[in-house]
């Protein structure tokens, strides 16, 4: 199979990891809404995944077309019947989804004998960022722009999770009721920057929450969720410091410390240890 030598990316998220991965050549045609690496601003432009300009995609003959939302069976149709293969990774919505879009990337642009270890090789970075986060024993809610905490199931979840335990992760995707917070109160909370500090405040369901009256409140750029790249980063550094670290204060403390770190170490092996293999994708077999 040869690997795609134009690319259109419909999708900001895969447009920044082709970008990424060093494939950014290869793209001819992006979405409306892809604005990241800034040199994608001067590339045609192909609508968006939801609603693609197919007249506008067929003209420049792709190879490929890389989207998260399905293509309406008809364009796909017509698509591939001029060449042009079409290839949907739905957004992730944990962490090995998201290492298996670099994965799938990866065999796509480099077949199945090299494809995986080139997506494992450009996630290497993040994974590293990834598992060098020490969970808290605190907990948090993250209000997404529907002023609905985030639950299991979602991205922001999985992520927020790596640093302390989610009162939301009861109820799966954005359904979990606010209402249900007074008697569950969150030691943090984290919200989207569309909605900013100021709406918790004023919301009923939020402003007698002790963490709202404390203070507790970190404002966070909702892209690096609704884009995940290699931008994550970034808001690692930021959620982090949200997260109080142990500060040992006296000796005896120091040595618990020490201890109970050495304990973690362990613990952390043996879960490493009993980590199941990752579920091989059909692209690769």
């Amino acid at each position: 199979l040869k690997a795609p030598e134009k690319i259109v990316s419909l999708t900001p998220a895969y447009t920044e990891i082709l970008f990424e991965m060093g494939y950014g050549d290869r793209i001819v045609a992006v979405s409306d809404y892809c604005d990241y690496p800034e040199s994608v601003k001067e590339l045609p432009k192909a609508a968006s995944s939801a609603n693609p300009d197919i007249a506008a995609i067929k003209k420049l003959s792709p190879d490929l077309v890389i989207t998260a939302t399905p293509i309406v069976t008809k364009d796909r149709i017509s698509l591939e019947a001029q060449g042009t293969k079409v290839l949907t990774i739905a957004s992730p919505k944990t962490i090995e989804e998201f290492e298996n879009v670099y994965k799938f990337f990866g065999l796509a642009m480099n077949g199945i004998f090299d494809g995986e270890s080139a997506g494992e090789k450009a996630f290497a970075p993040i994974k590293k960022q990834l598992d060098s986060i020490k969970k808290t024993d605190k907990t948090f809610i993250y209000v997404t722009a529907a002023n609905t905490p985030a639950g299991k199931d979602t991205f922001e979840n999985a992520i927020l999770s790596l640093f302390g335990t989610n009162i939301a992760e009861s109820t799966s995707g954005y359904t979990y009721n606010p209402e249900m917070l007074k008697d569950n109160q969150p030691d943090l909370i984290f919200v989207s920057d569309t909605i900013g500090k100021d709406m918790l405040t004023t919301n009923e369901n939020y402003s007698g929450l002790k963490a709202v009256k404390d203070g507790k409140i970190t404002v966070v750029k909702n892209k690096y969720f609704e884009r995940p790249s290699g931008r994550i980063t970034e808001l690692l550094t930021e959620i982090a410091k949200a997260f109080p670290a142990e500060k040992p204060e006296t000796a005896s403390s120091k040595t618990e410390s020490t201890d109970s770190k050495e304990s973690d170490k362990e613990n952390s092996k043996e879960t490493e240890d009993s980590k199941p293999e990752p579920v091989s994708s059909d692209v690769s077999e």
